[in-house]
């Protein structure tokens, strides 16, 4: 039960990062409708591409992240392409959140944001080289401060006093293409929890009852959280400042000016401090879960050393970070596309065409959801 609890954590963890901040960013001009829809499909969507790997891992008898497995089901031609897409993603993604973290940071304290993310680094070094059970428990208490300090949040905002005019969440009257075209990518890869499905395999004995449960929970709980996070945070602006909802609505507010109004608006010191701890958590999180993931990839494919393969995870989205300024949305964006082909084409590839596995409607469903994924990323960048 404590294997299960854990592995539930991890999942959870590893989801709940920089979707807190990046969701109400770029779905303000959905509708709370259209929202729910989208999540409650990227549950499906998840888990599903989760048990796809973890089908992978059973075929294969032992763990092994997509870039190995590839390469023993496949060869070197999909193992190159595996490797060169998960990397790509992983070391995108951990440059996300350092760059989040420093502008969370920078937006209340006076520090440089390259010391910030070098910082980060040698944290996160630090973290991954705990003796596992160490690292399981401080994972485990992380990802329950987060929901802890989640929940307290959303009460916070729920017993302020607000108008009728501005309680609910306003429902556009039309929808544009484009704001779907972006959010599409965003939700995709704040549900990003496959890089970690050969740890889960190992973790809880290569149990697929097991690990079905363990995604399958560890999946909605950060939709439960996000629903309810993106509605508490609108509901928040509309009630204390229309017009910077219509600077949110005009995609005019970067993450640190969000993290800054949600704090002020509290209008109480302690959840003032809750809020700046519940993005930093946010972030933490999910950037442990990625670290994970990457360093048992890189210690499989290039060195044995967990040593050096943690100095590879930290130092090339230090260097990232430090290159590319406002790394946040448009990082984040791209990963969506990158994501598709070791969570998505991959793994359905080996499947069906290696291992002869019948796939059945959701895969392909999942299959065609990826096609559009990678779509709306060539027309954004178009």
């Amino acid at each position: 039960m404590k294997k299960l609890l854990n592995a539930i954590f991890l999942i959870s963890g590893t989801a709940i990062g920089a979707g807190l901040i990046a969701l109400p960013l770029t779905s303000v001009n959905l509708g709370t409708n259209i929202l729910v829809a989208i999540i409650f499909f990227m549950v499906f969507v998840a888990y599903k591409t989760s048990m796809m790997t973890v089908d992978l891992n059973v075929a294969n008898g032992k763990s092994a992240s997509i870039v190995d497995l590839s390469r023993s089901i496949s060869g070197e031609k999909a193992f190159i392409i595996s490797m060169i897409s998960f990397y790509t993603l992983s070391f995108s993604l951990l440059s996300v959140y350092f760059s989040g973290i420093a502008n969370t940071l920078s937006s209340f304290f006076d520090f440089n944001d390259n010391f910030i993310i070098i910082i980060c680094g040698f944290l996160l070094f630090f973290i991954l080289n705990l003796k596992y059970s160490a690292f399981s428990k401080l994972n485990s208490i992380l990802v329950v401060s987060l929901l802890v300090i989640i929940l307290s949040a959303i009460i916070q905002i729920h017993t302020k006093e607000t108008s009728i005019m501005t309680s609910v969440y306003v429902v556009p009257q039309s929808i544009s293409a484009s704001e779907i075209i972006a959010f599409l990518p965003i939700i995709f890869t704040s549900f990003g929890v496959q890089n970690i499905c050969s740890h889960i395999f190992e973790s809880l004995n290569k149990d697929r009852g097991k690990i079905k449960i363990a995604f399958l929970i560890g999946i909605l709980i950060p939709a439960v959280v996000y629903i309810i996070w993106n509605s508490c945070v609108f509901e928040n602006i509309l009630a204390g400042d229309v017009q910077f909802f219509q600077k949110l609505q005009n995609h005019q507010i970067l993450v640190g000016k969000l993290i800054q109004f949600l704090c002020k608006s509290s209008e109480n010191m302690y959840m003032e401090i809750f809020f700046k701890i519940l993005s930093l958590f946010a972030i933490i999180t999910s950037a442990v879960g990625i670290g994970l993931g990457l360093k048992k990839s890189i210690e499989e494919s290039v060195t044995s050393s967990k040593y050096m393969a943690s100095a590879v995870v930290c130092g090339i989205p230090v260097a990232l970070c430090m290159a590319v300024p406002n790394a946040f949305i448009n990082i984040l964006s791209f990963g969506g596309m990158i994501a598709t082909v070791f969570v998505i084409f991959v793994p359905y590839y080996l499947l069906k065409k290696r291992l002869k596995q019948r796939m059945d409607f959701g895969d392909d469903l999942c299959l065609v959801f990826g096609v559009m994924i990678v779509l709306c990323e060539l027309v954004r960048l178009a």
